[in-house]
C-alpha cells in the first residue's frame, strides 16, 4: 500500500525517501530526467470518477528514445478504467509549473 511520508509523522521514512532521491542524483546518466510534474487537474479528474480507486503508473519510452510515465486509473479491483495520464512534463526542461 502506498505511504504518505512527511518529516513530522514519518522522520525515518523522510530522511529515507531523500535518500532514494539523492542516490538517483548521484548516480544518474548525464542529461537524464530528474523529475515528472503531474497536475492537480489531471489527479482531480480520476477523482472525480467514482470507479477510480488508484494509479498504475507505467514505464514508457518515446519514439525519440526518452524515458516518461503514464499513469493508468484503476479500480479496487485493478481493472483499468482505459483512462491515461501521457504527455507529463519532463524536468528538465520543465522544471517549474510556468513551464509545464
Amino acid at each position: 500500500m502506498s505511504q504518505i511520508i512527511n518529516p513530522e509523522e514519518h522522520p525515518d521514512d523522510f530522511q529515507s525517501v531523500l535518500g532514494l532521491i539523492q542516490h538517483y542524483q548521484d548516480t544518474k546518466k548525464e542529461n537524464s530526467i530528474d523529475a515528472h510534474f503531474l497536475s492537480k487537474d489531471a489527479i482531480q479528474k480520476f477523482l472525480d470518477n467514482p470507479d477510480f480507486d488508484a494509479f498504475k503508473v507505467h514505464h514508457g519510452r518515446t519514439s525519440e528514445g526518452t524515458r516518461t510515465l503514464v499513469f493508468e486509473g484503476v479500480t479496487k479491483t485493478g481493472t483499468s478504467l482505459n483512462t491515461y495520464v501521457a504527455n507529463i512534463p519532463d524536468c528538465p526542461p520543465s522544471c517549474n509549473w510556468e513551464n509545464s
